[in-house]
């Protein structure tokens, strides 16, 4: 924003600048992130069940389709299972290698016919014996009487069921049925692929349905805020007549001697409350009109360094009246900065009667000057009590007091520092507060500096 034209009008005030826009867009991005994380959860877990239950169901199917290949296989009898014959050995009983016939199986199924040691007696099925049979699942099957696990055959994953043939009360042999994972597999990564298309997509239409949510929720919350500026803005220019009357009429009364003597100073308190209340509907009309982005800037390239000199010689009179001493920034090279000097002033009044307001009599008020790399700063440090420092962000909200000063004699609307801020921002700086070196609090205004500027083209501030 700092390097438009000199003379060149502001733009409307952004919404970087606009409290209200910046708490709505707070708002906005919190009840999103908290709508969407919600219902994200929801659709992931959803997804997550589905997934698992479904893929824990086919690995269920492939299980039971195992053992009931398994059954029907031992109940075809013993010419499909190895018997010890008379002089031992591993053949089976009618002195041949392979059963009489192939046992039922789909083309996913496969029978191993093992004996007692674990060597394959039978391959009635005719698969390739890469990796199998599997030895430690025929251990584990002697010894708990089953085993049922997924091995790797051939570099194709297998689901292998492995149970002991007993024959008189002995073990003499096993049998292995595998089922092959491939199209298991497949189906399970389908599943999964699907599942989450489904959650994606899921996700963008909660993200769609999170967003018009949230922008039907805010609605009236926006239509207050432009209930509450219209309000302001037109409350407050009802309020600038009466009061300039009230103003007037006192005056009349005063220099018209139409009052007693002892009578004066209540009129001028009269004058002296007009004057506040005329303040605050400036105020209060400065403040709308930031809202709605309406201040605008009459920007010139002026030397800082003047510009806080000169200002802080217009306030010396009122540090006199409260018993504080001003002491304005030392001589120096000029710091060139492209700002509006009627706005720039008017946030310095503001800090220094802040600052004033807020010191002890007999105190001090130390207005300073320095560039810092490409920004020009300006610093406002009172020798009062200061500023706590969860307090610090709240000063330069509307209307806020710190704790001990609402109420008391000369202290502001509370407009003042809110006002300041959101000039300095609108020239794209920053207004911050910390601790004096002293003690007091600091405020630290800083401003981009001018671009180019040299210092014999810097004209001294108004």
């Amino acid at each position: 924003m700092h390097d438009r034209p000199p003379g060149q009008r502001g733009r409307p005030l952004s919404t970087d600048t606009d409290p209200h826009g910046r708490l709505l867009a707070r708002t906005r991005l919190r009840l999103a992130v908290v709508i969407l994380a919600l219902v994200s959860a929801l659709v992931i877990a959803i997804g997550a069940v589905t997934a698992f239950t479904a893929i824990r169901a086919l690995d269920d199917d492939v299980d039971r389709a195992l053992t009931s290949a398994t059954d029907a296989f031992l109940a075809r009898g013993d010419a499909l299972i190895p018997t010890p014959p008379a002089g031992g050995g591993g053949e089976s009983s009618d002195g041949s290698d392979e059963p009489t016939e192939r046992p039922p199986a789909s083309s996913d199924t496969f029978f191993l016919v093992l004996d007692a040691s674990g060597a394959v007696v039978s391959n009635p099925s005719g698969i390739p014996l890469d990796g199998l049979p599997d030895a430690a699942a025929v251990t584990s099957a002697s010894a708990s009487g089953r085993d049922l696990r997924t091995v790797e055959a051939g570099g194709i994953a297998v689901r292998l069921l492995t149970v002991p043939v007993v024959h008189d009360g002995a073990t003499t042999g096993y049998v292995q049925v595998g089922y092959v994972l491939t199209l298991h597999d497949r189906q399970s990564r389908t599943l999964v692929l699907t599942v989450v298309l489904v959650c994606g997509l899921g996700l963008l239409g909660a993200a769609f349905v999170t967003v018009v949510v949230v922008n039907r929720a805010l609605v009236p919350i926006r239509a207050a805020f432009e209930t509450e500026r219209r309000f302001v803005a037109d409350a407050s220019h009802e309020i600038r007549t009466p009061a300039a009357i009230i103003r007037a009429s006192a005056e009349v009364l005063d220099r018209e001697g139409l009052v007693t003597e002892a009578g004066r100073p209540l009129v001028a308190d009269v004058v002296s409350e007009a004057d506040r209340l005329g303040r605050l509907v400036d105020d209060l009309l400065a403040l709308d009109a930031s809202d709605r982005g309406a201040l605008s800037l009459d920007r010139r390239v002026v030397d800082l360094r003047v510009l806080a000199r000169d200002t802080t010689t217009r306030a010396r009179p009122l540090a006199a009246e409260r018993g504080v001493t001003l002491a304005g920034p030392d001589e120096g090279s000029p710091i060139a900065v492209d700002v509006d000097p009627d706005r720039l002033v008017q946030s310095l009044l503001v800090l220094l009667d802040n600052a004033m307001r807020h010191s002890p009599a007999g105190g001090s008020v130390t207005v300073a000057a320095e560039r810092a790399g490409g920004h020009a700063v300006l610093s406002v440090a009172d020798e009062g009590p200061g500023i706590p420092r969860d307090a610090r962000e709240r000063v330069f909200e509307p209307f806020a007091r710190l704790p001990g000063v609402a109420g008391a004699k000369g202290s502001g609307s509370g407009l003042g520092l809110a006002i300041a801020r959101r000039i300095v921002e609108l020239h794209g700086g920053t207004l911050a507060v910390d601790d004096a070196p002293g003690g007091g609090a600091r405020f630290i205004l800083a401003l981009p500096a001018a671009r180019g500027a040299s210092s014999a083209g810097v004209r001294p501030g108004d």
